[in-house]
């Protein structure tokens, strides 16, 4: 299954492109996307670490089972208040 993940601020800058797009096996899970990600772009390796997925909008657990059709994105850190 192909998963175009998002990327936002430094991720896509590092990258050069707001998504990336990673092919995944079967009922690919949100951690099994991290190695796929790191051989995809490099760039991405460092910052991985710090960063989180969101799936369809909201935080998603290393567990959480990607399906066809979800919304994957890189979330990186956030301050203000």
């Amino acid at each position: 299954m192909d998963v175009a993940v998002l990327l936002f601020g430094p991720a896509a800058a590092a990258v050069g492109s707001s998504v990336v797009a990673v092919r995944a096996g079967t009922n690919p899970t949100v951690a099994s996307l991290v190695p796929l990600l790191r051989d995809a772009c490099p760039a991405l390796a460092p910052m991985l670490p710090s960063l989180r997925f969101a799936l369809n909008g909201e935080f998603a657990d290393p567990e959480a089972v990607v399906r066809s059709g979800d919304e994957v994105a890189l979330i990186g850190l956030v301050s203000g208040g």
